[in-house]
């Protein structure tokens, strides 16, 4: 990378940046969804209502709205990318 045009180089550090981004908030989600998972069906599994009443109930929780946020984000930065390589 380092031998390449100064304007290959942006370009380059440009998709590396935007990857890593991606890898991040790719990498929250997942983990805020295995939580949510473990939280549902392993700790809270004698919920009044079963894991059923425990999703209903945890919906609003503050991990479900970063995980909702990091999805939405990921998903409009990778459509984002796709149009601007069109």
């Amino acid at each position: 990378m380092f031998h390449r045009p100064s304007d290959y180089r942006k370009r380059q550090k440009f998709y590396i940046v935007y990857g890593a981004i991606l890898f991040a908030l790719v990498t929250i989600e997942v983990s805020l969804n295995a939580m949510w998972g473990t939280l549902m069906w392993i700790d809270h599994r004698n919920y009044p209502g079963g894991p059923l009443g425990f999703y209903g109930v945890s919906e609003g929780a503050w991990y479900n709205a970063v995980d909702l946020t990091a999805h939405a984000t990921a998903n409009i930065l990778a459509d984002g990318l796709l149009v601007r390589l069109i």
